[in-house]
Protein backbone atom coordinates (compact mmCIF):
# COMPACT_ATOMS: atom_id res chain seq x y z
CA UNK A 1 0.00 0.00 0.00
CA UNK A 2 1.38 3.34 -1.04
CA UNK A 3 0.52 6.26 1.24
CA UNK A 4 1.18 8.68 -1.66
CA UNK A 5 -0.21 7.95 -5.11
CA UNK A 6 1.56 9.42 -8.16
CA UNK A 7 0.55 9.41 -11.79
CA UNK A 8 1.98 11.04 -14.92
CA UNK A 9 -0.51 12.97 -17.02
CA UNK A 10 -0.19 14.58 -20.45
CA UNK A 11 -2.04 17.90 -20.65
CA UNK A 12 -4.47 16.90 -23.40
CA UNK A 13 -6.68 19.34 -25.36
CA UNK A 14 -9.73 18.19 -23.38
CA UNK A 15 -8.06 19.51 -20.21
CA UNK A 16 -7.29 22.96 -21.60
CA UNK A 17 -9.16 26.24 -21.85
CA UNK A 18 -9.13 29.02 -24.46
CA UNK A 19 -5.48 29.81 -23.62
CA UNK A 20 -4.28 26.26 -24.40
CA UNK A 21 -3.42 25.86 -20.74
CA UNK A 22 -4.74 23.53 -18.04
CA UNK A 23 -8.09 24.93 -16.85
CA UNK A 24 -9.11 25.33 -13.22
CA UNK A 25 -11.92 22.81 -13.56
CA UNK A 26 -9.50 20.36 -15.20
CA UNK A 27 -7.15 20.75 -12.22
CA UNK A 28 -10.06 19.84 -9.95
CA UNK A 29 -10.85 16.92 -12.26
CA UNK A 30 -7.29 15.61 -12.12
CA UNK A 31 -7.41 15.82 -8.33
CA UNK A 32 -10.69 13.89 -8.23
CA UNK A 33 -9.46 11.24 -10.67
CA UNK A 34 -6.23 10.73 -8.72
CA UNK A 35 -8.24 10.39 -5.51
CA UNK A 36 -10.33 7.67 -7.15
CA UNK A 37 -7.26 5.78 -8.37
CA UNK A 38 -5.67 5.87 -4.93
CA UNK A 39 -8.88 5.04 -3.07
CA UNK A 40 -9.35 1.99 -5.31
CA UNK A 41 -5.91 0.65 -4.38
CA UNK A 42 -6.79 1.12 -0.70
CA UNK A 43 -10.12 -0.69 -1.00
CA UNK A 44 -12.18 2.44 -0.30
CA UNK A 45 -12.84 3.55 -3.87
CA UNK A 46 -15.94 3.17 -6.03
CA UNK A 47 -15.70 -0.63 -6.27
CA UNK A 48 -15.23 -1.29 -2.56
CA UNK A 49 -17.71 1.35 -1.43
CA UNK A 50 -20.34 0.33 -3.98
CA UNK A 51 -20.30 -3.19 -2.58
CA UNK A 52 -20.81 -1.78 0.92
CA UNK A 53 -23.52 0.70 -0.10
CA UNK A 54 -21.32 3.71 0.66
CA UNK A 55 -20.53 6.86 -1.31
CA UNK A 56 -17.88 9.59 -1.02
CA UNK A 57 -19.05 13.22 -1.15
CA UNK A 58 -16.91 16.34 -1.25
CA UNK A 59 -17.72 18.92 1.42
CA UNK A 60 -15.08 21.55 0.64
CA UNK A 61 -12.24 21.99 -1.83
CA UNK A 62 -9.42 24.53 -2.01
CA UNK A 63 -7.12 24.89 -5.02
CA UNK A 64 -4.01 27.05 -5.31
CA UNK A 65 -2.58 27.71 -8.77
CA UNK A 66 1.08 28.66 -8.93
CA UNK A 67 1.50 28.29 -12.69
CA UNK A 68 -0.64 27.26 -15.63
CA UNK A 69 0.55 24.09 -17.40
CA UNK A 70 0.71 24.24 -21.20
CA UNK A 71 -1.02 21.84 -23.56
CA UNK A 72 1.01 18.76 -24.53
CA UNK A 73 3.29 19.02 -21.50
CA UNK A 74 3.61 16.10 -19.07
CA UNK A 75 2.97 16.65 -15.37
CA UNK A 76 2.92 14.47 -12.25
CA UNK A 77 -0.27 14.34 -10.21
CA UNK A 78 0.15 13.26 -6.58
CA UNK A 79 -2.39 12.65 -3.83
CA UNK A 80 -2.41 11.35 -0.28
CA UNK A 81 -4.92 11.15 2.58
CA UNK A 82 -4.61 12.86 5.92
CA UNK A 83 -5.60 11.11 9.13
CA UNK A 84 -9.37 10.64 9.11
CA UNK A 85 -11.52 12.44 11.65
CA UNK A 86 -14.71 11.04 13.14
CA UNK A 87 -16.96 11.98 10.21
CA UNK A 88 -14.70 13.68 7.67
CA UNK A 89 -11.22 13.32 6.22
CA UNK A 90 -8.97 15.55 4.15
CA UNK A 91 -7.11 14.46 1.05
CA UNK A 92 -4.22 16.49 -0.38
CA UNK A 93 -3.09 16.99 -3.97
CA UNK A 94 -0.13 18.30 -5.92
CA UNK A 95 0.58 18.79 -9.63
CA UNK A 96 4.19 19.35 -10.62
CA UNK A 97 6.57 19.27 -13.57
CA UNK A 98 10.32 19.40 -14.03
CA UNK A 99 10.31 23.04 -12.85
CA UNK A 100 8.44 22.43 -9.62
CA UNK A 101 4.91 22.68 -8.28
CA UNK A 102 2.12 23.90 -10.57
CA UNK A 103 -0.94 23.53 -8.35
CA UNK A 104 -1.89 22.42 -4.85
CA UNK A 105 -5.19 21.33 -3.40
CA UNK A 106 -7.09 19.71 -0.59
CA UNK A 107 -10.61 18.36 -0.29
CA UNK A 108 -12.63 17.57 2.79
CA UNK A 109 -14.53 14.33 2.12
CA UNK A 110 -17.41 12.70 3.95
CA UNK A 111 -18.94 9.24 3.63
CA UNK A 112 -22.69 8.68 3.28
CA UNK A 113 -25.00 5.72 2.91
CA UNK A 114 -25.80 5.55 -0.82
CA UNK A 115 -29.50 4.92 -0.19
CA UNK A 116 -30.32 6.92 2.93
CA UNK A 117 -27.64 9.64 2.54
CA UNK A 118 -26.99 9.33 6.28
CA UNK A 119 -23.37 10.30 7.19
CA UNK A 120 -21.16 7.35 8.11
CA UNK A 121 -18.12 7.07 10.37
CA UNK A 122 -14.85 8.02 8.66
CA UNK A 123 -12.50 7.23 11.50
CA UNK A 124 -10.68 3.98 10.75
CA UNK A 125 -11.84 3.88 7.13
CA UNK A 126 -8.32 3.34 5.75
CA UNK A 127 -6.79 -0.17 5.78
CA UNK A 128 -4.70 -1.27 8.71
CA UNK A 129 -1.00 -0.79 8.05
CA UNK A 130 -1.35 2.30 5.86
CA UNK A 131 1.20 4.86 7.00
CA UNK A 132 -0.37 8.32 6.86
CA UNK A 133 2.14 11.00 5.89
CA UNK A 134 2.36 14.27 7.85
CA UNK A 135 2.78 16.23 4.63
CA UNK A 136 0.05 18.75 3.86
CA UNK A 137 -0.37 20.50 0.52
CA UNK A 138 -2.21 23.51 1.96
CA UNK A 139 -1.54 23.83 5.72
CA UNK A 140 -3.98 26.68 6.41
CA UNK A 141 -7.57 25.76 7.26
CA UNK A 142 -10.53 26.20 4.96
CA UNK A 143 -12.02 29.70 4.98
CA UNK A 144 -15.11 30.66 6.95
CA UNK A 145 -17.68 31.43 4.25
CA UNK A 146 -21.21 32.72 4.86
CA UNK A 147 -24.11 33.11 2.47
CA UNK A 148 -25.59 36.20 4.16
CA UNK A 149 -25.02 38.51 1.19
CA UNK A 150 -27.21 39.34 -1.79
CA UNK A 151 -24.64 40.09 -4.47
CA UNK A 152 -25.16 40.89 -8.12
CA UNK A 153 -26.70 38.28 -10.40
CA UNK A 154 -23.95 37.16 -12.76
CA UNK A 155 -25.72 34.35 -14.59
CA UNK A 156 -27.89 31.24 -14.46
CA UNK A 157 -27.18 27.65 -15.42
CA UNK A 158 -29.43 24.70 -16.17
CA UNK A 159 -28.07 21.48 -14.68
CA UNK A 160 -27.87 18.86 -17.44
CA UNK A 161 -27.46 15.11 -17.41
CA UNK A 162 -23.76 15.44 -18.26
CA UNK A 163 -23.23 17.52 -15.10
CA UNK A 164 -24.41 14.75 -12.78
CA UNK A 165 -22.55 11.82 -11.27
CA UNK A 166 -23.35 8.38 -9.92
CA UNK A 167 -25.17 9.94 -6.98
CA UNK A 168 -27.44 11.71 -9.51
CA UNK A 169 -26.53 15.14 -8.19
CA UNK A 170 -24.37 17.82 -9.82
CA UNK A 171 -20.76 16.68 -9.78
CA UNK A 172 -18.38 18.75 -7.66
CA UNK A 173 -16.14 19.52 -10.67
CA UNK A 174 -19.18 20.56 -12.75
CA UNK A 175 -19.80 23.38 -10.26
CA UNK A 176 -16.28 24.70 -10.83
CA UNK A 177 -16.66 24.46 -14.61
CA UNK A 178 -19.93 26.40 -14.39
CA UNK A 179 -18.18 29.09 -12.33
CA UNK A 180 -15.43 29.38 -14.96
CA UNK A 181 -18.12 29.75 -17.60
CA UNK A 182 -19.59 32.79 -15.85
CA UNK A 183 -16.71 34.89 -17.09
CA UNK A 184 -15.59 35.81 -20.58
CA UNK A 185 -12.03 35.00 -21.64
CA UNK A 186 -11.23 38.71 -21.24
CA UNK A 187 -12.57 38.71 -17.69
CA UNK A 188 -10.63 35.56 -16.83
CA UNK A 189 -7.43 37.15 -18.16
CA UNK A 190 -8.06 40.15 -15.92
CA UNK A 191 -8.96 38.06 -12.86
CA UNK A 192 -5.83 35.88 -13.09
CA UNK A 193 -7.34 33.42 -10.62
CA UNK A 194 -4.65 32.02 -8.31
CA UNK A 195 -6.93 30.41 -5.72
CA UNK A 196 -10.42 28.93 -5.70
CA UNK A 197 -12.29 27.54 -2.72
CA UNK A 198 -15.73 25.97 -2.87
CA UNK A 199 -18.02 24.77 -0.08
CA UNK A 200 -20.82 22.41 -1.09
CA UNK A 201 -24.06 22.97 0.85
CA UNK A 202 -27.11 21.44 -0.88
CA UNK A 203 -27.02 19.18 -3.95
CA UNK A 204 -28.45 20.19 -7.31
CA UNK A 205 -30.10 17.76 -9.69
CA UNK A 206 -30.69 17.39 -13.42
CA UNK A 207 -33.20 19.92 -14.72
CA UNK A 208 -32.65 22.47 -11.94
CA UNK A 209 -31.70 26.05 -12.77
CA UNK A 210 -29.12 27.57 -10.46
CA UNK A 211 -28.28 31.26 -10.12
CA UNK A 212 -24.87 32.80 -9.45
CA UNK A 213 -24.58 35.96 -7.32
CA UNK A 214 -21.21 37.67 -6.95
CA UNK A 215 -19.89 40.14 -4.42
CA UNK A 216 -16.47 41.68 -4.91
CA UNK A 217 -14.30 42.35 -1.88
CA UNK A 218 -10.91 44.07 -1.80
CA UNK A 219 -8.81 40.90 -2.14
CA UNK A 220 -11.28 38.30 -3.40
CA UNK A 221 -14.69 37.63 -4.90
CA UNK A 222 -17.47 35.66 -3.24
CA UNK A 223 -19.95 33.73 -5.36
CA UNK A 224 -23.18 32.30 -4.02
CA UNK A 225 -24.84 29.54 -6.03
CA UNK A 226 -28.57 29.48 -5.33
CA UNK A 227 -31.12 26.76 -6.08
CA UNK A 228 -34.62 27.41 -7.42
CA UNK A 229 -36.09 27.10 -3.90
CA UNK A 230 -33.83 29.93 -2.69
CA UNK A 231 -31.45 27.73 -0.70
CA UNK A 232 -27.69 27.97 -1.13
CA UNK A 233 -26.20 25.11 -3.13
CA UNK A 234 -22.56 26.16 -2.87
CA UNK A 235 -20.29 29.04 -1.89
CA UNK A 236 -17.19 29.94 -3.91
CA UNK A 237 -14.33 32.30 -3.18
CA UNK A 238 -11.78 33.23 -5.82
CA UNK A 239 -8.57 35.25 -5.48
Amino acid sequence: MESVFEKEQVILPSLCDYSAKLSISAIAGLFMDAAMYHAETLGVGFTGFNERGLFWIAARTKIKILRRADMAKTVKVSTWPEEAGILKCNRDYEISDENGVIALGKTEWAIIDAKTHVPQKAKGIYPEGLVITDKTAIPEPFSVMKDDFEGELKGRYNVRSIDTDYGRHMNNVAYIKAVEGLFSSKELDELKISELEIHYKNPCFEGETISFYIKKEEDFMNIKIVKEDGSTSALVRIH
